[in-house]
């Protein structure tokens, strides 16, 4: 009977164990960030392609950049963790959930299996996947230690190649269709990150990130956010204009320009941390919902009228 409820015990701290590094890891990859790219990347696909064509190339798509964000997430949480331990102490190194060996482990498994599916799509997709793989690496390790804005830049990058990712899965190059996307991503990416830094101060200042908020001060760098984030919604437009979308597109693009719009005049009447962080507050807990559900009736439109 001991010897039962003994292994009744010992099975279960060992699920106990399980569920809490796999709760670990789920905190460390930003599941949510990966549902919200992912979703973005099979918007797109659809957009170019025009409708509910190739499940398959989509799915690899969807898997490559799925894998190269969780990557990403471990290899920057790996190079962030003395600063983590300020401004994030509930992220998985930080709080020693993972150690610091193990994340690394995992960001390499993920780099690698997320170019083995991307050089399953074709040699372009396969191209972009391999140089954003590099920037990822590089980014945590080298570009934030030498500038905080350079490093706004190359994220701006990195978030707006995944409608040239997209472009590529489904038309083998990259054109001017995708690449009517790339300045609205990129702006907004860039943006969002700035404003970042600026709730970060503390975290970059131990760590001696050179960020734009440490740098020229807050107020500059609330403000060269919300330009950032003016300088999206401005050249939202263009995927329309150029005929790579339709009125559908319209439609879905609204939501973003309202948010971006209202973010931008909010932080230029009061550009300070406390506003800051209530806009990104507002940002990060209602934009994912509007976005599914705006995605949501967008795919409808394309599959039930080709309103792409």
């Amino acid at each position: 009977m001991k010897m039962y409820l003994y292994a009744k015990l010992k099975m279960h701290l060992r699920k106990m164990q399980f569920d809490a590094t796999l709760r670990a890891y789920i905190n460390l990859i930003r599941v949510p960030y990966i549902l919200m790219v992912g979703l973005l990347c099979v918007l797109l696909i659809l957009t170019f392609q025009k409708g509910f064509y190739n499940l398959g190339s989509i799915g690899l798509a969807v898997l490559s950049v799925s894998l190269v964000i969780a990557g990403s997430a471990a290899i920057n949480d790996y190079f962030d963790c003395e600063s983590d331990r300020l401004t994030h102490p509930e992220r998985a190194i930080p709080s020693n959930e993972i150690p610091l060996s193990r994340a690394m482990q995992f960001s390499a498994l993920t780099f690698l299996a997320g170019l083995v599916v991307s050089s399953v799509i074709n040699a372009v997709a396969f191209g972009i996947v391999a140089v954003n793989v590099v920037l990822f690496v590089l980014y945590p390790s080298v570009v934030k230690r030498l500038s905080g804005f350079l490093s706004n830049l190359v994220m701006g990058y990195l978030g707006a190649t995944i409608a040239l990712f997209a472009g590529a899965v489904v038309f083998k190059t990259i054109n001017i269709t995708s690449l009517s996307f790339v300045a609205m991503i990129a702006a907004g990416a860039i943006g969002l990150n700035v404003l970042k830094d600026v709730l970060t101060v503390d975290g970059d200042l131990k760590a001696r990130y050179p960020t734009l908020a440490i740098k020229r001060g807050v107020r500059v760098a609330a403000i060269a956010g919300a330009l950032f984030l003016l300088l999206s919604v401005a050249t939202s437009p263009f995927p329309y204009l150029l005929g790579a979308a339709g009125i559908a597109y319209l439609f879905a693009i609204a939501l973003w320009g309202g948010i971006g719009l209202f973010t931008a005049l909010s932080l230029f009447r009061a550009p300070d941390p406390a506003n800051v962080r209530k806009r990104l507050r507002t940002f990060n807990s209602s934009f994912p919902y509007l976005v599914a559900a705006v995605s949501v009736v967008y795919a409808l439109l394309v599959a039930a009228w080709g309103l792409h």
